[in-house]
């Protein structure tokens, strides 16, 4: 009787979905959590779903944001530019930065359920074959190579057709996908001319250019169509979609409260207790879990509440009147993001603008339309350089990507516009008198510039300060300077000759290295991919925070899974990967309590 009881009530749970509550009085007193994941974002997403698939543990995931199901334009592809700047991103302001004449850019970071992956352009790229193996490499630990990762990225994809059932012949190969996966990953792309235009000028230009039929093969280098976390029907896909709403009942999900400290349970190197509270002004709650803590706060978010913890380098802490708990330099350290700049060019093809109602009511009733989509154009294009470029036969100047597989740089593309990019990277004005340009961003991928996450008060309500430390490695800004001039090459292509007519910015009498960086130390900007304040090494390493079990060093109880513990960018945006390395932990951590 007392089986088919548990068995019932197991069934419930699946159908009636995750508990969700708006604030700590609401939780209930008699529950006793197995797990507590801090932070509800892509990473602590994953984690807190794959941990309630087994309905005897009891999972608690804290989210200093509202449900992703409250903001609207979270489900709807093409309002993901109106998120920006609003009460579910952090809205960060990172230090002024040298290298970008003492500019101070912000930094958006999704506030909410799901986090960034509720609140990205959802591009989905894997990386390179390289990217993984030299994660690998630098962790050691072969689990990390692209062989022994790639049956987690396929757990972690669904490979659907567009809501306009488009053919996908030409623009993607299913057999690198995985099908039964948890987020859905679609290729819808629009008719429009320059698709044509593109294609053609891998004909024209094939050894910079060449044709990619998926960016997803593990060898991004050429012209693709572009693949985005978008579902069957239209809508964004999230880790809140896909691994939180399918949970069963067990998964408990606090909303609207920030996680401030994890707290030493026991002796002061268990940290299996997490502090959290609806705001500043509000009473503060404890909580111990019965077996871990997950700590999925982001690149910035992760750090800062591990030096609020004791968790850090001890004269950083003892200057902010924080006891020391467990002594680690590279808490905070080792941040980084890929470096961006916007380019428009001049050109008399048709543009992309189109009235938002109109497309909102499409959407709305068909979910197909402008607004399927997150841009209004469809490739994306990833550079390598030669082997013999100039840039590298300089002194001390050395290839940064993982390997002659990897791309460099890369274009993505906006619109075609009068209208500069509503989009979540900071622009400078467009010239008075614009005229209708083609809006791409420029990349450098593998950028070696460091930075830090450090705090300016012990109060964990107060943003932390964020350095990246931008283009303070002179390769850094050779390479972003050779990328725009690859994208001049790309439109000065024969396909291009009569649509195409010069960049705009930078503009056209901007010719010579110097000039190109002065632009590029005016303009460019964090491609909003940060990665590696709570780098991941191995074992016996000297450096790190994580060990490739994901549990924080010098600590028991206590795991970080999120972008922060990715050594390096990969080459591409950094979405799939933290939905690779989730899973994995996600196995490690219930194989751990088997």
């Amino acid at each position: 009787m007392q089986k088919l009881i548990a068995f019932s009530l197991l069934s419930v749970h699946v159908a009636l979905g995750a508990v969700f509550f708006q604030s700590p009085d609401e939780l209930p007193q008699d529950v006793q959590y197995d797990f507590i994941v801090a932070g509800g974002g892509t990473g602590g997403g994953v984690v807190a779903g794959r941990l309630a698939e087994n309905p005897k543990w009891k999972v608690l995931v804290i989210e200093a944001g509202p449900s992703n199901r409250d903001v609207f334009a979270t489900q709807v592809p093409g309002l993901c530019r109106e998120l920006p700047r609003t009460h579910v991103d952090w809205n960060y302001t990172i230090s002024p930065q040298p290298g970008l004449n003492g500019r101070a850019p912000g930094y958006t970071r999704g506030r909410m359920l799901g986090g960034c992956s509720s609140h990205n352009g959802m591009v989905f790229t894997r990386g390179s074959i390289e990217d993984w193996n030299r994660w690998a490499e630098v962790i050691e630990d072969d689990a990390y190579s692209w062989e022994k990762i790639l049956p987690f990225m396929h757990k972690a994809e669904k490979l659907v057709q567009d809501s306009e059932n488009q053919t996908e012949q030409g623009h993607i190969d299913p057999s690198v996908h995985g099908l039964t996966g948890a987020v859905s990953n679609t290729a819808p792309y629009n008719s429009h001319p320059i698709n044509e235009l593109l294609i053609q000028t891998t004909q024209d230009l094939p050894e910079e250019f060449p044709y990619l039929l998926d960016m997803n093969n593990g060898s991004p280098i050429g012209i693709a169509w572009n693949q985005f976390s978008i579902d069957r029907h239209g809508e964004r896909s999230s880790a809140a979609t896909a691994y939180v709403e399918t949970a069963g009942r067990n998964l408990h999900v606090l909303v609207n409260t920030q996680v401030t400290r994890v707290l030493p349970v026991g002796n002061e190197t268990c940290f299996r207790g997490v502090e959290f509270a609806l705001d500043e002004d509000s009473p503060i709650t404890q909580l111990v879990a019965s077996k871990e803590v997950i700590v999925a706060g982001g690149v910035i978010g992760t750090p800062q509440i591990l030096l609020n913890s004791g968790i850090g380098k001890r004269d950083e802490l003892e200057a902010m009147g924080i006891q020391t708990l467990v002594d680690n330099a590279s808490v905070g350290k080792n941040l980084t993001d890929q470096v961006s700049s916007l380019v428009m060019l001049n050109t008399t093809i048709e543009d992309t603008d189109f009235d938002r109602d109109t497309a909102l009511a499409q959407w709305n009733a068909t979910r197909t339309g402008p607004l399927s989509l997150p841009g209004h154009l469809n490739h994306i294009v990833y550079v390598r350089f030669p082997d013999n470029s100039s840039l590298f036969n300089q002194d001390g100047f050395t290839d940064p990507t993982p390997g002659k597989g990897s791309p460099h740089i890369e274009m993505v593309y906006s619109q075609i516009s009068a209208q500069l990019p509503q989009t979540a990277i900071d622009f400078p004005p467009p010239p008075p008198g614009t005229n209708v340009t083609i809006q791409i961003l420029v990349a450098n991928l593998h950028p070696l510039s460091r930075g830090s996450i450090t705090l300016n008060t012990s109060n964990p309500f107060t943003h932390p300060n964020v350095d990246f430390n931008m283009l303070s490695n002179p390769l850094d800004i050779a390479i972003l300077r050779e990328g725009i001039k690859s994208a001049r090459t790309l439109y000065s292509a024969p396909a291009f000759q009569s649509s195409v007519f010069g960049t705009l910015v930078p503009a056209g009498n901007i010719t010579s290295d110097s000039d190109f960086d002065d632009f590029l130390r005016a303009v460019a900007s964090p491609f909003l991919h940060g990665v590696g304040s709570a780098a991941m090494s191995s074992r016996n390493a000297s450096w790190g925070v994580v060990d490739p079990d994901f549990r924080v060093k010098g600590t028991t109880g206590l795991r970080v899974v999120d972008a922060s513990v990715l050594p390096s960018p990969p080459s591409g945006h950094t979405q799939v990967p933290v939905y690779a390395f989730a899973e994995r932990a996600s196995v490690l951590i219930a194989e751990a309590w088997k």
